[in-house]
């Protein structure tokens, strides 16, 4: 392997996705020496990241605290007593 493709696993998801983008590059442009270094890196890259994703946590959405029902209020409670006045 090359030192690079040894690097993969410690790469973080940016980049990855840098270094494969740079892979496609160099596969449509590249000298023949960089052409099979990167066919080489592609499916280890692809490798890596398809670990990761089967390995990333499904996030639970966490729901809002119940609300605390109140008792309606009533006639008898809310009215002003008008002898009090």
């Amino acid at each position: 392997m090359t030192p690079l493709a040894d690097m993969i696993p410690t790469m973080n998801d940016a980049d990855l996705k840098s270094l494969r983008a740079n892979a496609e590059r160099l596969i449509a442009q590249g000298t023949p020496v960089q052409k099979a270094a990167a066919e080489d890196l592609i499916p280890l890259i692809d490798e890596q990241t398809a670990l990761r994703a089967a390995n990333k946590p499904v996030a639970v959405k966490k729901r809002a605290p119940a609300k605390k029902k109140v008792a309606p209020a009533t006639g008898h409670q809310t009215a002003l007593n008008s002898e009090a006045a």
